[in-house]
């Protein structure tokens, strides 16, 4: 049964009304402001942290790419400065990013190089404090390309395993549909899958266009993955067309458990009465390219979160973006916001509840969560705004 922070009537009502975006613009620090925004980021590295939102073909480091390239004997994306360079170059807009993501994802090809990309990115989650982590990954584009499913689940559950084991970080995999391919296709992967899909914890859908490809269109696939036993989560990617009668279809069709940005909720206020009669998360991915100003969609997820809604902060790809991993989107995030200590603890509160674990396992990380920011200060009623 899913847990959420609660609000009170009044406090919906107030904040649906005055929602507000303040963002800081004061170019000269003192040395107190500077004592402060240091104070913050350190708050923000030492925390502990869920990440519900995490490709793993989206953390492939420039220079794990260059090396399983080298092993592989693949004449592409053969030094860093070329990696570098594409992602420098790529397109605007989700078929850019993703025009860049397929290229370095086919690097993989063998179980060492799926056991490699598993393990490194588990050492960088510890490094950030990360202690639970879903991490989505996408066999279609693995198997389309020859490789056996076997080898590839086979490297991403051994470095899995070893990492947890050597880093005491819990991962648990959700397998995802690439919704621009044919619905067999989806069906075949659940075949592929079903001998070990008590090691699989849910199945999501990513990749697009999402335009023509929206949830309804995998009712049946999703249907059956609840009757053995997944979760259910899905990408609704912000400002494409439809974004919000997809939503729609997610929750009303396919009775989604998490739903993956969904952002453009906000443009409808029924949605997001919905949202919240459902105690629905959405798990908000505020990256930042080079050329962004600041984080994506910071006004969105202020909003969303003034209405009470449950949305969290992920990484989404972090090796894709500027924004990084979780650490440094939270202190990009907060320093765009203007958010205080109890309020980013609000949006990592609201991963822990949005975990796919039984209560006592979340409430376990939930109290070591509210023991860290009572120790630094944080009020905890001013965290669930009780």
């Amino acid at each position: 049964m899913r847990s959420t922070v609660r609000y009170s009537k009044s406090f919906l009502l107030t904040a649906i009304a005055a929602i507000s975006l303040t963002v800081s613009a004061c170019s000269a620090k003192n040395d107190e402001t500077v004592d402060t925004t240091d104070d913050m980021r350190a708050f923000l590295a030492g925390m502990p942290k869920a990440e519900l939102h995490l490709h793993l073909e989206g953390t492939l480091s420039a220079e794990t790419i260059v090396e399983i390239t080298n092993r592989n004997g693949i004449d592409y994306f053969t030094t860093i400065a070329e990696v570098e360079q594409a992602l420098a170059n790529r397109p605007p807009g989700l078929m850019g990013f993703l025009e860049h993501h397929f290229k370095s994802q086919n690097v993989m090809q063998t179980r060492q190089d799926f056991y490699d990309a598993t393990y490194s990115l588990i050492e960088k989650l510890h490094e950030n404090n990360v202690v639970y982590a879903d991490v989505f990954f996408d066999p279609q584009a693995h198997t389309s390309r020859g490789i056996a499913f076997n080898d590839m689940f086979g490297g991403i559950d051994a470095g899995r395993r070893d990492a947890e084991a050597k880093f005491g970080v819990t991962v648990n995999l959700i397998m995802c549909i690439n919704r621009e391919r044919s619905v067999e296709s989806a069906f075949e992967m659940l075949d592929q899958a079903y001998s070990v899909r008590e090691k699989i914890i849910g199945l999501g859908m990513d990749s697009g266009p999402e335009y023509g490809n929206p949830p309804v269109k995998y009712e049946d696939v999703y249907a059956r993955a609840r009757e053995e036993g997944y979760f259910l989560t899905g990408h609704h990617d912000v400002d494409v067309r439809d974004s919000v009668k997809h939503i729609w279809q997610s929750l009303e069709i396919i009775d989604i458990d998490r739903i993956d940005h969904g952002l453009n909720a906000i443009d409808d206020p029924e949605l997001v009465v919905e949202l919240a009669r459902r105690s629905m998360c959405l798990t908000g991915s505020p990256v930042k390219r080079s050329t962004d100003p600041a984080p994506q969609d910071v006004d969105r997820i202020r909003k969303l979160d003034s209405a009470g809604i449950c949305v969290s902060l992920n990484s989404d790809d972090p090796e894709e973006f500027e924004t990084g991993y979780l650490t440094n989107m939270l202190i990009l995030f907060q320093e765009a916001s203007d958010y205080t200590k109890a309020d980013m603890t609000r949006l990592v509160l609201n991963a822990f509840n949005a975990i796919w674990l039984p209560d006592s396992e979340k409430d376990a990380y939930i109290a070591e969560l509210k023991k860290y920011a009572v120790a630094n200060g944080v009020e905890w009623n001013n965290v669930t705004l009780n």
